[in-house]
């Protein structure tokens, strides 16, 4: 579904939070996508070191879109409260029980939670899902027209999936999404198929070249990449490789490279802030030198400082200690339940 190896997670450049606890991943995606109550069941027989999860999150005016990672299998119930949600995989399957209903979703099968409703949702090891909201009172044309495996429903979401990862900065990136959420209102206004009228760039999948030379990059970011070769081992010139990725992605290889380790140096404050609460060292580990030019890349890139990146987790995590947990007892293995309650987003990240 998504441009060769151009990302290994969905919506990289606005991951919120990776953890390795429940608690810390169900309390954040609880505050951010503003379900009011969620309850995650969780097999920790062999520790929570196990849970390997990470969540990404980037909100527009009337539309949120969100990436969702689970190294583990498990089961997530809760009330789609006031608005529509559509939940694709991009990796793995999802079996959903809505309102004594079944229904398998994959990758390029949609599923769509009306407001209010009801959920069960079991999840694969290895799930990585797409989610959408939208404010069902800003959806001109919400009236029960979206409905679950719409195929049209899903070449939209796939279109805007392969563009996410040449996001060249916030600007574009807060361009693009509204641009889903005209896309999509469109689609239920009944202008189908809407997804062939839209502008897209990215078509690096026509040519493998290209597709290889992502994929060394994104191998190599952490050694010194010299374009050249990257070009060379791809079968292309250097000449060639630069037209080829700016017609196709809007972005100079360069201009990728940085972007990439950009997004690794937010991975890094996330992750390991508490161990090293020096940004100056995050940016040094991905080739960024001044800290300066750093801080100013940065905001450009995701619509904040690496300050704020810190403090929004911190945050987050504040809020997973309100999370309540119960051993269910099951004989021959150690299952849990997680259950976070409704907290305002902004309440949370407001402090």
């Amino acid at each position: 579904m998504c441009a060769g190896n151009a990302q290994n997670f969905l919506l990289e450049h606005y991951l919120r939070i990776t953890t390795k606890k429940p608690r810390s991943w169900l309390s954040a995606l609880q505050v951010l996508t503003g379900f009011s109550r969620l309850s995650q069941e969780v097999n920790v027989s062999l520790g929570e070191g196990d849970f390997d999860s990470r969540l990404s999150f980037l909100e527009v005016g009337n539309i949120n879109v969100c990436g969702v990672y689970l190294r583990s299998a498990c089961s997530v119930v809760g009330c789609n409260d006031g608005r529509t949600a559509i939940i694709m995989p991009a990796h793995g399957s999802v079996d959903f029980e809505v309102e004594g209903l079944h229904f398998y979703s994959v990758p390029g099968v949609p599923c769509v939670l009306k407001p209010d409703a009801e959920f069960r949702a079991r999840m694969s090891s290895g799930a990585n899902l797409f989610i959408v909201q939208i404010s069902h009172s800003a959806w001109k044309y919400a009236n029960g027209l979206l409905e679950s495996a719409d195929f049209e429903l899903a070449k939209i979401l796939v279109r805007y999936l392969r563009e996410t990862p040449f996001f060249w900065d916030h600007h574009y990136a807060m361009e693009r999404t509204r641009l889903l959420e005209e896309t999509l209102n469109r689609y239920l206004a009944g202008e189908s198929p809407v997804v062939a009228t839209v502008e897209n760039k990215i078509l690096i999948e026509d040519d493998r070249r290209l597709l290889t030379a992502i994929e060394l990059i994104n191998d190599r970011l952490a050694t010194d990449i010299k374009l050249e070769k990257i070009a060379r081992d791809s079968g292309m010139s250097l000449r060639n490789f630069y037209y080829l990725m700016k017609k196709r992605t809007g972005m100079t290889p360069y201009s990728y490279c940085q972007s990439r380790r950009l997004i690794k140096a937010r991975e890094s404050l996330i992750s390991f802030h508490r161990e090293d609460p020096v940004i100056a060292n995050h940016a040094l580990k991905w080739g960024f030198n001044h800290a300066g030019r750093f801080s100013s890349y940065y905001f450009d890139h995701f619509g904040e400082y690496p300050s704020d990146t810190i403090q929004g987790v911190k945050l987050l995590e504040r809020h997973s200690e309100q999370v309540v947990s119960t051993d269910t007892g099951a004989v021959g293995q150690k299952t849990v339940w997680y259950t976070s309650r409704a907290s305002s987003a902004q309440e949370v990240l407001a402090g």
